[in-house]
């Protein structure tokens, strides 16, 4: 018995220090309040050998109210009688209007306002602590006579756990879809020469239709046949020039529209990642405390260790996902890549209605890619028509007959693809439309769920884990839910304008 406690304590021992290894390799600062694992999306630094903490994550969880002045770039937070004001980018702060030296300025990192940890106990009178070998930061503003029993596994009434994480509380700017379009069209570069391109045909159309005097009915004079097809080819390069720059600046509408969705569709990553994580370190406690009470094995303590480290991998992934979706859209609106701001659109579901058969006839009446296959072939007829068979050295009439059945089939592919595009893109919002659905009738579930075990707990009859994954269901499916309304959104646009979807990778590139 007493060699089974020597094993017994050997395997706590290692299975914590295995733990404590794991938090200390990951690199990232861990911030307990008042027992409670808190996730950021900008996680805690060390700058000049001080700790630095996000302001509102911390401030809310201890009962503070945050507020922001993005123009002022002034934070200001509140809690009984005291009011805290801070600029960003200054040493100094203020409680009730009295001076607070800070150890080291405040800053903005990932959307969030991170200030020295001993900031928090000057301002508010929490108990802080910094554990160097854990990297852990320990903050609590609860009394020994009424803190919560971390250890404890009985129901108790309090209040109930809620799926919540602190999530880019500030930003430098926000950005709607039709200024980042905006943005997008007087950066691109393919925009610009364009316009230039435009300036030009015109001007070579111009001295071109000089030399025109009337429009040949049929093969004539061999010069002026000549300079009437040269006329006709000028007019097609100005006409279609116009029609690529309209072309391009919806390509780049779609692909904006593209890239602002997925934007928000990694945000949703990142929060779901985080709230997951909180999971796994609420299972492993638990299953910690059954393994002390002798009622689970080391095995599912392991696993559970092994489960919350996966977790906070999918968070570093996440949050790199996340950054390589800003990224993107800043490249393609102009900004630095370093520049956050918060998303303004937010698309709502709405039963999708349009009739394919009457969206398949638009988009073939008044595609540019079309237009310009037709013109070729009229081009085509133009030259067979004015084919003189006098003229030495002239390209065998059969050939040009051939020119003609050639541009015919380029202008039918270019219909049967757009004419698929439009087919593919209504199936896939309708599948897209029969998920939405799905989630929705499962959530009606995981509400009722969700409502259950908060009855239960306030009466002591489930405890804080299990109305925690009743309300991380909820908070996973409605996420889903906005995830596939963020993918109906732009395949709408794609649907209405599909040679935008098709041309979105050469202007994305520009």
């Amino acid at each position: 018995m007493k060699r089974f406690g020597v094993a017994l304590l050997s395997t706590l021992v290692l299975t914590s220090a295995f733990a404590n290894l794991v938090g200390a390799q990951s690199g990232d600062i861990k911030v307990i309040i008042n027992g409670v694992t808190q996730q950021y999306t900008q996680s805690p630094v060390v700058s000049q050998n001080t700790t630095l903490v996000p302001l509102r994550g911390v401030f809310e969880s201890l009962g503070a109210q945050v507020e922001w002045d993005s123009k002022a770039k002034k934070v200001t937070a509140s809690k009984n009688d005291d009011t805290l004001t801070l600029n960003i980018g200054s040493k100094l702060a203020y409680k009730n209007s009295k001076p607070v030296q800070l150890d080291a300025a405040t800053q903005i990192q990932k959307g969030q306002v991170l200030v020295p940890l001993r900031f928090v106990s000057q301002s508010l009178g929490a108990k802080v602590n910094w554990d160097q070998t854990t990297r852990t930061v320990t903050i609590s503003n609860q009394s020994s006579g009424s803190a919560t029993d971390t250890n404890s596994l009985s129901s108790k009434p309090l209040a109930a756990p809620v799926t919540k994480v602190t999530y880019d509380t500030y930003y430098n700017d926000s950005l709607t879809y039709e200024d980042a379009v905006k943005l997008a069209i007087a950066d691109s570069t393919s925009v610009k020469t364009g316009e230039v391109s435009i300036d030009q045909a015109g001007k070579i159309l111009k001295e071109t239709g000089k030399n025109i005097d009337f429009v040949p009915a049929e093969a004539g004079y061999e010069g002026q046949d000549k300079a009437y097809k040269g006329y006709a080819q000028t007019n097609l390069n100005y006409e279609a020039t116009k029609k690529n720059l309209e072309m391009t600046k919806e390509s780049i509408e779609y692909n904006v529209k593209d890239l602002y969705n997925k934007l928000l569709q990694k945000q949703n990553a990142v929060k779901l990642a985080a709230l997951n994580i909180e999971d796994a370190e609420r299972k492993l406690k638990v299953v910690q405390i059954k393994r002390d009470n002798q009622m689970s094995s080391d095995y599912e303590v392991t696993q559970a260790t092994n489960q919350l480290t996966q977790n906070q991998a999918a968070l570093d992934k996440a949050k790199k996902d996340l950054d390589s979706a800003y990224v993107s859209l800043n490249q393609l609106i102009g900004y630095k890549p370093e520049q956050r701001y918060e998303l303004k659109d937010k698309p709502v579901y709405s039963e999708f209605k349009d009739n394919v058969e009457t969206k398949v006839s638009q988009v073939l009446t008044s595609s540019t890619a079309i237009w310009l296959s037709e013109q070729k072939v009229d081009l085509a007829e133009l030259s067979l028509k004015l084919y003189n068979f006098s003229t030495p050295g002239n390209t065998p009439y059969e050939a040009e007959q051939l020119n003609v059945e050639k541009a015919q089939y380029a202008t039918e592919g270019t219909k049967r693809q757009l004419e698929e595009a439009v087919r593919t893109i209504y199936n896939n919002i309708k599948a897209l439309e029969s998920q939405y659905s799905q989630i929705q009738a499962g959530l009606v579930s995981a509400r009722s769920a969700a409502d259950m075990a908060k009855k239960q707990f306030d009466v002591g009859l489930a405890t804080e884990l299990q109305v925690y994954e009743a309300n991380l269901k909820v908070t996973t499916a409605e996420q889903q839910a906005e995830d596939i309304v963020s993918s109906i959104d732009t395949l709408k646009l794609a649907f209405n304008k599909p040679w935008a979807m098709q041309g979105s990778a050469g202007a994305s590139a520009q």
